[in-house]
């Protein structure tokens, strides 16, 4: 076994981790989700799973499905496109959303580390009041085989989110009156997630993580979330921060 003081990339993984804000204005929120996929050809693979998210007193929020359809074009190059149906179980009424997400993914080895870029673009429907499309690119360090028990592999996912197309806000001056009305594009979002993964059993992977949202403004100030209107003080589109514990099993069937 290999001691953390003798290797770099889990010392670099505890330090990140202790650096991260471990609570949150908001609370801090639990994920728990399981997923399972097989192959169907050697280029094709098919993924479904549900992911259940719960608030800081531990209420089921939001529940959601998903599948997915990957096909590998190389060992470094995968293409996918996925669908994501969100709804509440506490209130069976309520409008459940929708989300497709074409991805693609380019992955490649330094050495024992493995870095994987994926650009993932949504289409969220009814659209959210932020945006109704989203862009995220995620740069994906993991740590590789360590000879670790039960393959335990730290890694840690940087993510920036773009969003596109939310409602119109009406920017104003200092007196109140509009200067313009639209849309808040632009880089609005940062994720970080630190977390270990490992091999219970055969074809079986579980993750325990720890994932952090920040949103924030960049550019130019007709572009803003976040926004105060100087009539009343309050603020438009406030900024989502959040912390997340979150667990998922995944499984592959082998057909």
């Amino acid at each position: 076994m290999i001691h953390p003081k003798n290797n770099p990339l889990l010392l670099l993984f505890l330090a990140s981790l202790l650096s991260l804000p471990l609570s949150a204005q908001e609370g801090m929120k639990f994920w728990a989700g399981h997923s399972y996929r097989t192959n169907i050809t050697k280029e094709w693979r098919v993924r479904a799973g549900q992911l259940y998210l719960f608030d800081d007193r531990m209420d089921l929020t939001s529940m959601q499905n998903s599948a997915r359809v990957d096909y590998r074009f190389n060992r470094n190059i995968t293409v996918g496109l996925g669908y994501i149906r969100s709804s509440d179980p506490a209130d069976p009424d309520q409008q459940a959303r929708n989300r497709i997400d074409p991805r693609v993914r380019y992955r490649f080895k330094l050495g024992k580390l493995r870095i994987a870029n994926q650009l993932r673009a949504e289409w969220h429907f009814p659209s959210r009041s932020k945006f109704e499309y989203r862009l995220r690119y995620a740069l994906g360090l993991n740590a590789g085989d360590f000879g670790l028990p039960m393959d335990i592999t730290p890694y840690m996912t940087n993510e920036l989110h773009y969003y596109l197309n939310g409602r119109p806000l009406n920017y104003r001056d200092t007196d109140g009156d509009v200067i313009v009305r639209q849309s808040p594009n632009g880089l609005h979002a940062h994720r970080i997630r630190i977390g270990v993964r490992f091999r219970p059993f055969k074809r079986a992977n579980v993750s325990l993580s720890f994932m952090r949202q920040t949103e924030f403004n960049i550019g130019s100030r007709f572009r803003q979330i976040n926004v105060v209107d100087p009539r009343d003080g309050d603020i438009l589109r406030g900024f989502n921060n959040f912390s997340v514990l979150s667990f998922s099993f995944s499984y592959r069937f082998k057909i």
